[in-house]
């Protein structure tokens, strides 16, 4: 999430424009949704969320330990933090606003359990959710949050699990919106995990072991790739796609990270780092009359 913002608050340094100016459509899955639900709701730049995140710890308070033992944790027997003090710091922060309150759009997915389908939260979703019921589904995945109950009774985890990169999606829903306009994409990623795993090994691997080793993660980072690269092949140069493995940074890549200061700070460097590494592409997009720069996640 910080690695995003900080790519974000570059782009701001560098064209004088905050992000919630800049952009008439952002959309995101996870972290990402997250980060949508607070720019748009906040109306604030992304310098300015990642003060807010930083001076009032945000990701502190929203990772508050689960009371199950360190054993049941690491078992993954029950959710490893709890649900309820991640609801009420999201409210504190986004307080009553709806989804139709945005002056900007916003597309953000979640899947609905109850009827078994990913389903897309745009302005003019009915019912009209809280914006932070929002932000609570989207970043609730699976093992590390519970489940988030939204005011229609169903309730709803994390969206990427079925749109890890919703880009294309945003892409279309602009299209929607603004048929007439010459529509791009800047996608950020969050970094890719990585895994090793011995094939010898690998042999004698059940249902238990897969899981230990982070299948699901696999499969979900294999078919964000596949995604990203899918959009990329529709959409042309009208996408710019920025993402890379954190190992190369020498950079935990599992969620508990996030909430360490350390980390916090060194995910504001890659972000930076990333930045420059695509500035001039993000500088000759901006430079060229004829895009419109319409959505992000």
């Amino acid at each position: 999430m910080l690695i995003q913002l900080s790519v974000l608050a570059c782009l701001e340094e560098d064209t004088g424009i905050s992000t919630y100016d800049l952009f008439d459509m952002i959309a995101g899955s996870s972290s990402g949704g997250l980060i949508t639900c607070l720019i748009l709701g906040r109306s604030m730049s992304a310098q300015q969320i990642i003060q807010m995140i930083l001076q009032e710890k945000l990701l502190k308070k929203m990772m508050t330990k689960s009371w199950a033992s360190p054993l049941l944790n690491k078992l993954q027997i029950r959710p490893k933090y709890k649900g309820n003090t991640k609801s009420l710091t999201l409210r504190n922060v986004l307080g009553n606003l709806r989804l139709s309150s945005l002056s900007k759009r916003l597309l953000i997915p979640c899947f609905n359990l109850n009827q078994d389908c990913l389903e897309i939260f745009t302005n003019d979703y009915q019912p009209n959710f809280l914006l932070s019921e929002i932000a609570d589904a989207c970043t609730a995945a699976p093992s590390y949050y519970p489940p988030v109950q939204l005011e229609d009774g169903n309730w709803y985890i994390d969206g990427g699990i079925g749109m890890n990169n919703p880009g294309l999606s945003a892409y279309l829903h602009a299209k929607q919106y603004w048929n007439n306009c010459d529509i791009k994409v800047l996608s950020v990623g969050s970094g890719w995990r990585s895994f090793a795993i011995n094939g010898t090994q690998a042999c004698g691997y059940g249902g238990l072991q897969w899981s230990a080793k982070g299948i699901a993660s696999i499969i979900l980072r294999e078919k964000m790739q596949a995604n990203a690269r899918m959009t990329e092949e529709i959409l042309g140069n009208r996408v710019l796609y920025i993402n890379q493995y954190l190992k190369t940074y020498d950079m935990p890549d599992h969620m508990d990270s996030a909430n360490d200061p350390v980390f916090q700070q060194k995910a504001l460097v890659i972000g930076q780092h990333w930045y420059t590494q695509h500035r001039k592409q993000i500088q000759q997009w901006i430079q060229n009359p004829s895009a419109d720069y319409d959505s992000h996640e």
